[in-house]
C-alpha cells in the first residue's frame, strides 16, 4: 500500500519534531492535537473525506475558506479560537514545506489565509445566575450526570484550567477543616487552592464511587472519560459545550456571549470574587497568575460588589446509579490521539 505522505509527515511532527526538535511542552502539543482533531471534523463532516485519505493536494485556499467559515458559523468559534485552531495547521504546514515540495501550495495557501484579526480583550464569563444553572442541569442520578456535576463544580470551585482538571489525581486531594487541592499549573508550577464545603462532599462522594482502593492508587486522575482514560483537554470542552447549549435552550433570555469555553468558569470565578471584594493579590494567588497585571482585567469587569460569600448556594446531594453506555468516537490517527 502506499504510503500517504501527508499523514507520516503529521505522524513524525507530532511524535519528533514538537517533542524532541522543537521542545514544545506538553500543553502546546495537546492543543495542537486537538486542532487538528476539529480539522479532521470538518474535512470527515463536510467533504467526506476521512483522515487517512487527507493528502497534500485537499489543502486548498478554497478548502480553507470553508473551514474557516464552519469553524465560525457552525462552530460558533470565537476569533482568538478560530486564529488558534488555523495557526496549529498552518506551522505544521509550514515544517512539512521544508521536506516535501508537494506541502509548499499546501502551505502558500495556508499562510495566504485573511485570518479575523483578534482585537477585543473581553472573555466570555457566566453571572452568579448562570452558575447556578448550569449546576442544576447534570442529573444527579445518572452516572455521567454524577460526573458531570462534580466536574463543573470543580472547574468553578477551583478556578482551574482544563489541562489542570485533566491532571489532578485522587492523591491530590487533602480533606480536612478545609479541603485543598493540588493544581499543576503552567511551567510545572503547582499551587494548592482551598474549596468549598459542598464540592468538597461531592468530592467525597465522587472519590468512594469511582475511585473505591484510593489507598496505594493516589495517581489516578481524578476524572475519568467514558472509557476509563485520564480525560482530555477536548473532552472537558465538550462537557461544557454540552451544558451550555441546554442552558440556553432552557433560558433564552441567559447566556447572551458568543462563545463559552471551560476557560469561562475561570473567568467567572475571579470575576466573581472581584464582586465579593477579594484584593487582586489574592486572586492573583489563587489563580496562579505571574503577575498583577493579568490579574486586572478581572476588576474591570466585577463591577457589583456583594455581601455573601460564593459558596451561599448549595449543591444537591448525588446519588448512586449505574454507568451508561458510553457512544462511539470518531476514529483519529493514533498519534493524535496520543497527543490530547
Amino acid at each position: 500500500m502506499k504510503k500517504n505522505l501527508f499523514l507520516y509527515q503529521l505522524g513524525e511532527y507530532f511524535e519528533t519534531f514538537l517533542p524532541g526538535i522543537h521542545g514544545a511542552s506538553k500543553n502546546t502539543i495537546s492543543a495542537y492535537a486537538d486542532s487538528f482533531a476539529i480539522f479532521f471534523r470538518f474535512l470527515q463532516e463536510k467533504k467526506g473525506l476521512p483522515h487517512y485519505l487527507v493528502t497534500y493536494k485537499h489543502l486548498t485556499a478554497a478548502l480553507f475558506d470553508e473551514y474557516l467559515l464552519w469553524l465560525k458559523n457552525e462552530r460558533r468559534y470565537s476569533d482568538a479560537s478560530i486564529l488558534s485552531r488555523m495557526s496549529a495547521v498552518t506551522a505544521f504546514l509550514k515544517y512539512a514545506s521544508r521536506r516535501e515540495m508537494s506541502a509548499l501550495h499546501a502551505c502558500s495557501a495556508a499562510v495566504s489565509m485573511e485570518l479575523p484579526s483578534h482585537t477585543d480583550h473581553l472573555f466570555s464569563h457566566f453571572t452568579k445566575e448562570e452558575i447556578g444553572i448550569l449546576l442544576r442541569l447534570p442529573n444527579p442520578n445518572k452516572y455521567l450526570g454524577s460526573r458531570d456535576l462534580v466536574l463543573l463544580s470543580f472547574l468553578y470551585d477551583t478556578a482551574a484550567r482544563a489541562q489542570e482538571l485533566c491532571d489532578v489525581c485522587a492523591g491530590d486531594v487533602r480533606f480536612g477543616s478545609v479541603t485543598k487541592v493540588r493544581l499543576h499549573g503552567k511551567n510545572s508550577k503547582d499551587r494548592e487552592v482551598p474549596v468549598s464545603d459542598e464540592v468538597s462532599s461531592l468530592l467525597r462522594y465522587h472519590l468512594k464511587l469511582n475511585h473505591k482502593n484510593i489507598h496505594g492508587h493516589k495517581d489516578i486522575p481524578l476524572f475519568l472519560s467514558q472509557s476509563n482514560r485520564k480525560m482530555t483537554t477536548a473532552c472537558v470542552r465538550g462537557i461544557v459545550e454540552k451544558y451550555v447549549r441546554l442552558a440556553k435552550r432552557v433560558n433564552p433570555d441567559l447566556f447572551s456571549a458568543k462563545n463559552y469555553s471551560p476557560h469561562s468558569f475561570r473567568h467567572s470565578k475571579a470575576v466573581h470574587m472581584v464582586e465579593s471584594g477579594v484584593s487582586l493579590i489574592s486572586i492573583r494567588n489563587f489563580l496562579g497568575h505571574a503577575t498583577i497585571a493579568a490579574t486586572e482585567i478581572y476588576a474591570r469587569v466585577g463591577q457589583a460588589a456583594v455581601t455573601k460569600a460564593l459558596t451561599d448556594r448549595k449543591i444537591p446531594r448525588l446519588a448512586p446509579a449505574k454507568p451508561m453506555d458510553r457512544p462511539k468516537q470518531n476514529a483519529l490517527p493514533k498519534f493524535i490521539e496520543a497527543a490530547r
